[in-house]
This record gives C-alpha cells, structure tokens and sequence, in this order.
C-alpha cells in the first residue's frame, strides 16, 4: 500500500470518529512521506504551518490507531512543519467540495449549516393548558409562513418555559418542508451588538442589507432587551417595518408583555401589539409529570412513577430547572454506577422539597411555633373576617376592588411573612399561575405608603399573632 493510499484510509476513518471542518481541511493540507533508517521505515506527516502541526499533534494517538490498524510497518510516527505550494499537495477529493453555480433548493439546503437545535421540535414540545396556544399559533406559522394572520406573532411568558423552543421548532420545521425559505433565528443581544458596530464603523448600508433583504421569517428571542437601546429602537422600528411590508413572517418572543417592556418606544410598543399575543405560563402538574417523563426518556432514563411524582413535587416553576433535576439524577446514577430510586432522588433534591414546608424561624411578626399549615388557616380566617368575605371569595375568580384587595393583602402576607414560594402561594388562592401572583405583588408593593392598607396590614398581623399566641398556649 502506498503513502498515498494509507493517507486516504487514515483520512476516511478519522472523518467518521472526529467532527469538526476545522480538522477536515487540515488532514487535506497534509501529505505522507516514508524514510528507511537501520532498516525500519518510518512515517512523516508533513504540513505547511505550525498552527496545522499542532492540530495534528492533539490528534496524533488517533492517527498512530489507523496506521496499526492497516499493518503498515512503520517504526515511528512524525508530524512536521514543512511549507509547501498548493499545487505540490496531494490531490484528494474533499468532504466539503465547492457548490456547483447553480445549486438545487435541497443542495442548497445541505451545505447551509443549521442554526437551529436538532432536539427542538414540535414532536418534542410537550403540550399542556399553559402553552397549547402559542403551540398552535407556533405550528401554524410553520405550515404557512407567508400566509398567516399572526403577524408579528409575540410569545412571552417566564424564563424556562419553551419560548426559544418553540422559536427553533418553527424553524426546524421550515428547513425541512420549505428550504428554499431564508429564516433567520436571532438572539435581540445579537442584533443589538451588531448595530453598535456597523453604527461605530460607520457601515449602516451593510447593516440594512444585512437585515431587511431577502429574509423570509424572522425569528427574535429574548426582545425585551430592546428596551436598552433608544437609537437601536430606531435602527429595529425600521427593519420591522422593511420585512413587514416584504411579507415576512415575524416572530418574537419575551419574558414580558409588550406593555411591560420599560423603554420601549410606544410605535414599537404598538407595533408588538398589532399582531397576536400569546402567553406561556407555568405548567401545571399534569403537564409538568408529562414533561419530565418526556425527557427522563429522551436522556434514556429509567423513572418509576413515584420518582417522577416526586420530582413533580418540587417547587420549581422553570421547565429549565426540571431539566436540571433530571441531569443532576443521571449524572449521580452514572457515577455511582446505581439505577435511579425514591431514596437517591429525596437525598439529591431534598433541600427543593423542603421549601415547600419552610422554616417557621423566618418568620418576622407571626409566632414562629405554629406549624406551617396552620399559619396559612389562620392568614385565610384573619383576611376573611377583615373583609367580612368567605374563604371561598378569595379564591374565585371574582375581580370586584373589594375582593381583589383583600386577596392581594393576603397573597403579601403569605409572601412576606409566611416566605411562601409563587406557585405555592398561587395554589392556595384559587390555583393561580406564578406571573398572576407576582403582579399582585407588585400592585401591593406600590400602596405600601396607602393609609388604608397600612391599616389593614397592620389589624391583619395582630389577628395572626394573637390566634398564634392561642394556639401555643393550646399546644
């Protein structure tokens, strides 16, 4: 077998076992050269540079793998920096060879590299009631990007919750059935660093052409942080506008309301508004056991229900966090070389479980001996008898001012004094979702110097201390 044949072999192998176009092109500015000295050949791998040599180098073990593997009878194994001409290098078909002038769609499609993550897709986007709208809309737009109502279509919701997997599901799906489509997947921190540098290098001509020509779908995560930037505004407003009138599908997606968003400008404000708002909120406990068994699968994890129920159980409203729980169980399973259980998923998430029974110590102005189901009977009874209302007002879905204000007194409460968590406390008042609490939260947070709740707030911390007191003589 010559140098050039055991090259080629060598090459094809290690195409198959590394990644990476890097390496590729390195192996192809290579050439093999034999030497006999004292009767045993030896081998020298010859490239032009010392950035190749060291490349090569990393990869050197690999490489002296193949050379056994074929039985070529060489002693030792060199790589050295010799520059060399273009034309004296081997000439050997590439796994990257240049696209013909007039490429097919399809053709055109393989050699673009994919921005968008292989594992998020529509398959793999569990549904539930916090999300099965933006799921539609999403899955709609794939189908027929061009021809949508929803445009812009504007998806927000907390952080964690699938919003840049529904944004790289849109986009997988379109590679796929439509590739002759330009969609451009953008992080908003991408775009507004790549403003800030066209506008210093004094090229807004590239910049515009960049964004408004030839884009079919546009893709927008994490918009919120447009707010930062007022001349940035101005450079997007115009964009928007350009693809908008080109009949490109815009997609956009935030971890608040548009009318939530500070700084933004109201015409882009109304701009967000103009199309169709969808919320993903946090999932429920079906959705959320549904979702864990979907990826303890997808990660070849074997969960028997009740480790998913307990999983489930935690207090943790991101869907991120629950991924975490998951590879932090198969990780410990693989090092200790144990099959998941109850008893290793209670040791490693024990300290999330125990947030939802908190300590009663870190109590400011409740007795801290009552147990923590009663101290969230007592806050209901002492609520209920201020406002003169039922338990069962507080948590209907009644927006009338008398009732919202005493349930946004009690949530405080609860928040403050009782630490609960939000998906604990939204659960005690009706089955509330975590965003919903938390705007209660802030709405309070803004009447702290009102006369009247200072009052309230004020009689309602008495009643739980004096039923508290009660209760301890009791005890």
């Amino acid at each position: 077998m010559s140098e050039q044949q055991l090259w080629s072999h060598i090459k094809k192998n290690l195409q198959k076992n590394l990644q990476g176009k890097l390496l590729l092109s390195v192996l192809n500015t290579a050439r093999l050269e034999s030497f006999t000295s004292q009767g045993q050949k030896h081998l020298t791998i010859k490239v032009p540079s010392s950035f190749h040599q060291n490349i090569l180098k990393s990869h050197l073990e690999n490489i002296q793998t193949q050379v056994k593997l074929y039985g070529a009878p060489y002693k030792t194994i060199n790589i050295e920096k010799t520059p060399f001409n273009a034309s004296s290098a081997p000439t050997i078909k590439t796994l990257y060879p240049p696209p013909s002038p007039n490429p097919s769609p399809a053709e055109k499609k393989l050699q673009r590299p994919s921005s968008f993550s292989s594992s998020w897709t529509f398959s793999s986007f569990v549904q539930g009631p916090n999300n099965c709208f933006a799921f539609s809309l999403a899955k709609s737009i794939a189908a027929q990007p061009l021809k949508n109502n929803s445009n812009p279509l504007f998806i927000y919701g907390p952080s964690g919750m699938g919003k840049t997997h529904l944004l790289h599901a849109i986009g997988n799906a379109l590679e796929k059935e439509k590739p002759h489509l330009k969609v451009c997947y953008l992080p908003t921190e991408r775009f507004f660093n790549d403003c800030i540098n066209h506008i210093r290098k004094n090229d807004m001509p590239s910049f515009r052409q960049k964004y408004r020509k030839n884009i079919h779908v546009l893709l927008l995560d994490d918009i919120q942080i447009l707010g930062k930037g007022e001349s940035i505004q101005e450079e997007f407003f115009h964009t928007f506008e350009s693809l908008k009138q080109g009949n490109c599908q815009i997609v956009l997606a935030s971890d608040q309301k548009p009318k939530n968003i500070k700084g933004l400008k109201e015409r882009v404000r109304t701009r967000f508004s103009g199309g169709v708002i969808a919320d993903i909120q946090s999932p429920d406990k079906d959705t959320k056991t549904a979702i864990i068994r979907d990826k303890a699968q997808r990660r070849h994890l074997k969960l028997s229900g009740e480790i998913v129920d307990y999983i489930a159980n935690t207090p943790s409203c991101s869907i991120r966090e629950t991924e975490g729980h998951l590879n932090k169980l198969k990780m410990f399973c693989e090092l200790q070389n144990r099959p998941p259980s109850l008893s290793l998923a209670q040791e490693l998430f024990s300290n999330e479980v125990e947030k939802i029974n908190p300590p009663t110590s870190s109590f400011d102005t409740v007795s801290p001996s009552l147990p923590s189901r009663d101290n969230i009977k007592v806050l209901q009874r002492g609520v209920c008898s201020l406002f003169n209302i039922k338990t069962s007002d507080l948590k209907s879905r009644s927006r009338s001012k008398h009732l919202v204000q005493a349930r946004n007194l009690a949530i405080y409460v609860a928040r403050e004094d009782l630490k609960l968590s939000l998906s604990e406390i939204g659960f005690l008042f009706g089955n509330r979702n975590h965003s919903t609490v938390l705007n209660s939260l802030k709405k309070i947070k803004q009447q702290q110097n009102n006369n009247d709740f200072s009052k309230n707030l004020r009689r309602l911390r008495m009643f739980i201390n004096k039923k508290s007191s009660v209760v301890e003589k009791a005890g």
